[in-house]
């Protein structure tokens, strides 16, 4: 969505502003998802999640760029301030997929703690 919105054909300055604005939030989310990700090593598709946050990490990062490079009709170029705090989530973006990439198991297996505890499987087998 933030990407269309840069490539549209409209006036910069109505826009610019819901648009860094759209660009904080994301960056935010990324960062709380991540966290929840960090906190819980056990969750069942972790690696499965850690890709995609990867992903959407690398899309971010060049949506940012992009807006760094002045690739579309709103541009921050006459915005220091903006720029500096672009430059500082493309930063805070990258950081955050070196960190997914240390995160992900290094041979592609699943990590090495159990999904279910031996307690908890025994008590799941009480039944049979």
């Amino acid at each position: 969505m933030i990407r269309d919105t840069i490539i549209l054909d409209a006036d910069p300055e109505l826009f610019l502003e819901k648009t860094l604005d759209d660009i904080g939030f994301t960056d935010r989310s990324l960062e709380i998802l991540l966290g929840y990700l960090k906190e819980n090593n056990r969750l069942i598709e972790r690696e499965e999640l850690l890709e995609h946050l990867l992903e959407l990490e690398w899309h971010f990062s060049q949506l940012v760029q992009d807006l760094l490079d002045h690739e579309g009709n709103i541009s921050v170029r006459e915005i220091p301030s903006a720029s500096e705090k672009l430059s500082a989530l493309r930063r805070s973006s990258m950081d955050r997929r070196s960190i997914i990439e240390d995160m992900r198991p290094a041979d592609g297996s699943r990590a090495g703690e159990p999904i279910v505890s031996s307690d908890e499987l025994t008590e799941l087998l009480k039944a049979f």
